[in-house]
């Protein structure tokens, strides 16, 4: 410790040398510093001097210079003052330090050899007091070794005492007391659990276990002789139940029960032998009543000799459950033919016998697991639900089968009983409700008797069986050829589906809540609900088809109507309000019976897609009678189409207690405008002129852009066209789509006048009228070369300009009201409406007046081509709509002409001639449509 101490002195005096050394260097360095600070500033008040007085001139200040040098120089003289001052101050506190860190250290030095000296006087202390207890330890393990010797030899003498007792006892038959002696040594015997490597005491508790095994074997023995051969009771109770007791207390009660159980139940093997006619299925029962007998037999009689703990009837009872599964299981097995009332009938009265069992004897489901317990007390039981009905589960088979034969029944009564649909509050039929409740019943039966195999066996039966009624029953009860007498049965058809496919899914979920876990994934009403929704649509189909007899009438109107010699256009046909007035009867009585209003919308859906279908089917058929539809008898079934459509489209306000001039529903509403739709570009198709072939080829093209060939023949053939000119027209549609085709594939989206016209893409006038304009190609050529960099130049037309000029020529073929689009020559791209005097060239400005003048005239059935402003010819064949339809056409400069000079070309005139004569037959048949609307 001392050599410790001096170690820590010298460093402590090394450092203190260092730190001192350390002041010393810095302050001489200080020092330099300031010296080096001085001459600078000498150096500097020497330059400022010069500065001052460069010359002898300036010395007459030199009085108050100096005064001021002498000012700096009281200055300098306090700065050093100061820091000589300072100097001093750091080096008494330097002493300070040091001083203070000394007297720290020797307090330090202090402190820990007290401390040093205390803990030596805690342990001298701790030494003493060892010292002077030790002594009384040592009494302490002596007094408890004492204890213990004491202890041991007094429970030996008393086992030695209880064994002797014991034998006494066990020879006079004393065995209540034999029972407590008993008990007495076995705990004794735990308290020498330790000592048996001591001879003297493993001899005897050797002994003393021989001897209790003795005792429970003649108190067992002693139990079994109070009993004669028949199971009655010949022993004195008490005694009996006093050996019952020993016998517990050695822990070997199974002998004595065992022994019971089987002399009562010995009896019963006698008589329930397996050939006798007592111990057949139809006889179950009476084994039940036996064993209520004997066990009333043994609470009046027995019941004294063993201990409650023993449960001696509960036990009695489970071996009873035991033999007589067996024999079940064994009958069951032996019979060639078992009956399924026998068998349900069996296995109720053994469901009843378990539930009372479990009653007797206090057994309950504990309610957060499952598991069965006793009541009151708690403690875990062994139910005796399943103990004997278990035997029935293999053969419930049988009574599933005996199910499906009682709904097949079910269903075929049905399909052969008449139909009761006269009763104003039936909304399904009888038949399903008769169906359903056998269906609860089975269910409720089944789950009494067994929630496994059964059970899912049970509901398959449920589904095939909804399939057979929905095909069977509802289905084929449909009508063949449903009128409007009939819609109430078919509307209950479909109710009746629709309620029993609900009724499907609660059984479903029913089932799945009550059926085995293992069971529940595979339950499943999916195919059922499958059949019974194929019976809703089959239904539905039904309702249309009703619809469809009943306007078949008006239907043959359309077909067998005069359509070729029609003169004039008049108010909608005849035949129109037939089928209105037949949709209104059969839509206001399927409202009336139909429950389900999705079912409504599905009906309404279907029906205007039919009668679509059936009024193009009627435009065909008559063609089939050889007779053409001329241009009048088109427009009058456009006329009748729009018509149509105004009724079709009012069919779903049809008794309706709501705002019947809602609009309809926006999928219903396009369903109708589709289906008439076709209608009317098949039919504006047919105003299309027949010559040339290009003109109604184009028009065509127009209405169907995909170009269906079936359909153009379809077009050609109520227009009356001659077969041995159909090629001619196939032909020219064939090849406006390559064109169209070539076109889009080489110039997808722009249009220019400079392309030459692809012959055979013109009417053959317009192929002549242009092949005169050929000698003009360099000239064209030349000034495209000259104006395609230009701003406004006519080199290449905008593609939005010729996607806007075509979309304006195909808006004003489907009958719209926009004004076509032009393109004009100044470079101003398009202009919407009539073009100026400006942007057509002069050749071109009557014709143009004279096609606006037209564009003013109504269109009241929006058929394109007449009085509208496209004209009935072709775009491709008109000289008036500059559209990227007519991107073919020659620019003025081809034709011989241009718009600023103000030359006629003859070419334009020659076309413009031809184009206004084909106008004018058009207008005058719009002439004379108009006088005949406005006569009717």
């Amino acid at each position: 410790m001392a050599q410790k101490h001096s170690t820590s002195s010298r460093q402590q005096e090394k450092a203190g040398v260092a730190y001192k050394q350390q002041g010393l260097v810095t302050t001489a360095t200080t020092t330099a510093t300031s010296t080096v600070s001085v001459e600078d500033d000498m150096d500097s008040d020497r330059q400022r001097i010069d500065s001052m007085f460069p010359d002898s001139a300036s010395l007459e200040g030199i009085e108050v210079v100096a005064d001021n040098m002498r000012r700096r120089l009281g200055s300098v003289h306090e700065t050093m003052r100061t820091l000589l001052r300072a100097q001093s101050d750091n080096s008494s506190s330097n002493q300070q330090q040091q001083q203070s860190m000394e007297s720290t250290r020797i307090a330090i030095d202090d402190l820990y050899q007290r401390i040093s000296e205390m803990r030596a006087k805690a342990r001298t202390s701790e030494r003493t007091v060892l010292d002077i207890t030790q002594d009384i330890k040592a009494l302490d393990f002596a007094k408890r070794n004492l204890t213990q010797t004491t202890t041991a030899m007094r429970r030996l003498q008393m086992l030695i005492a209880a064994v002797r007792q014991l034998r006494q006892l066990k020879i006079q038959k004393r065995w209540g007391e034999a029972a407590t002696v008993v008990s007495a040594i076995t705990g004794l015997s735990e308290g020498f659990s330790g000592y048996e490597q001591v001879r003297p005491v493993s001899s005897l508790l050797s002994s003393a276990r021989e001897l209790q095994k003795d005792t429970a074997i003649q108190a067992a023995t002693f139990v079994e002789r109070g009993f004669d051969t028949q199971g009655l009771l010949t022993g004195e109770a008490g005694q009996m139940r006093n050996a019952c007791e020993c016998v517990q207390a050695t822990g070997t009660t199974d002998r004595v029960i065992g022994f019971y159980c089987t002399l009562q139940l010995r009896a019963y093997a006698a008589i329930f032998q397996l050939d006798d006619d007592v111990s057949q299925l139809e006889n179950v029962s009476r084994r039940y009543a036996w064993l209520r007998r004997i066990l009333q037999n043994h609470a009046e009689m027995h019941a004294s000799v063993f201990p409650d703990s023993w449960k001696v009837a509960e036990q009695l009872s489970r071996r009873f459950a035991e033999a007589t599964r067996d024999q079940l299981s064994e009958l069951l097995a032996t019979r060639e033919k078992v009956d399924a009332d026998q068998l349900l009938a069996a296995l109720a009265d053994t469901l009843a016998f378990e539930t009372q069992c479990n009653k007797k004897f206090g057994i309950v489901a504990n309610n957060s697991d499952g598991l069965a317990v006793y009541e009151g007390s708690g403690e875990q039981a062994v139910s005796f639900v399943g103990s004997i009905s278990c035997a029935f589960e293999p053969y419930m088979a049988i009574f599933v089968r005996g199910e499906q034969a009682k709904f097949a029944a079910l269903v075929t009564q049905a399909q052969s009983a008449p139909v009761a649909d006269d009763d104003p509050s039936l909304s399904v039929l009888a038949s399903s409700t008769d169906l359903l409740y056998q269906f609860r019943e089975s269910l409720r039966q089944c789950a009494a008797l067994s929630t496994g195999q059964a059970m899912y066996d049970l509901a398959v039966v449920f589904g095939q069986s909804l399939s057979s009624y929905a095909r069977n029953v509802l289905i084929q009860g449909l009508p063949q050829t449903p009128q409007l007498d009939d819609l109430k049965h078919v509307c209950l058809v479909i109710n009746t589906a629709d309620y029993c496919a609900s009724v499907a899914a609660q059984l479903e979920s029913k089932i799945v809540e009550r059926i085995d876990k293992a069971y529940a994934d595979r339950v499943s009403f999916g195919p059922c609900r499958d059949a019974l929704l194929g019976a809703i649509n089959a239904g539905i189909r039904a309702l249309v088809a009703a619809v469809e007899n009943m306007c078949e009438p008006a239907f043959n109107a359309l077909a067998q109507g005069p359509w070729h010699t029609l003169q004039t256009v008049g108010d909608q046909s005849a035949y129109v309000s037939m089928i209105a007035s037949a949709v209104d009867a059969a839509t206001l009585s399927v409202r009336r019976h139909v429950s389900g209003s999705r079912y409504l919308r599905s009906y309404c859906d279907k029906l205007a897609v039919r009668l679509c279908e059936k009024y193009s089917a009627a435009i065909m058929a008559n063609r089939n009678h050889q007779e053409e539809i001329s241009e009048v008898g088109a427009e009058q079934l456009l006329l009748d189409a729009q018509a149509l459509k105004s009724v079709l489209l009012a069919v779903p306000a049809i008794g309706a207690e709501e705002d019947k001039k809602a609009q309809p529903p926006n999928t219903y509403a396009r369903i109708v405008t589709q289906g008439v739709g076709k209608i009317e570009a098949v039919l504006k198709a047919i105003l299309a002129p027949s010559d040339p072939p290009e003109a109604l080829a184009d028009r065509f093209l127009l209405l169907f852009p995909k170009a269906p060939r079936d359909t153009f023949q379809l077009v050609l053939n109520l227009k009356g066209i001659r077969s041995a000119d159909h090629h001619l027209y196939h032909k020219s549609l064939q090849r406006m789509i390559q064109d169209t085709n070539n076109n889009a594939a080489s110039e997808p989206s722009v249009a220019t006048y400079s392309t030459p016209v692809a012959k055979g893409t013109l009417p053959a006038y317009m192929e002549h009228a242009l092949s005169a304009s050929a000698p003009l190609a360099s000239q064209r050529n030349e000034r495209d070369n000259r104006n395609k960099n230009k701003p406004d130049g006519h080199g290449r037309m905008p593609s939005t300009a010729s996607s806007a000029m075509l979309f304006a020529n195909r808006s004003s073929l489907v009958g719209r009201s926009e004004s076509p689009a032009v393109f004009s020559p100044s470079g101003t791209g398009l202009k919407s409406g009539a073009a100026s005097s400006g942007d057509l060239p002069q050749t071109l400005l009557a014709a143009r007046d004279g096609r606006l003048q037209q564009q003013q005239q109504p269109d009241p059935l929006g058929i394109t081509g007449v009085g509208s402003s496209a004209s009935a010819m072709s775009p491709r064949a008109s000289v008036f709509s500059y559209t990227a339809e007519s991107r073919n056409a020659p620019s003025d400069g081809e034709l011989g002409g241009s718009a600023a000079d103000g030359t006629n070309s003859p070419v334009l005139a020659s076309l413009a001639a031809n184009a206004t004569a084909t106008r004018s037959k058009i207008n005058e048949n719009l002439r004379k449509f108009m006088s005949n609307m406005r006569r009717n």
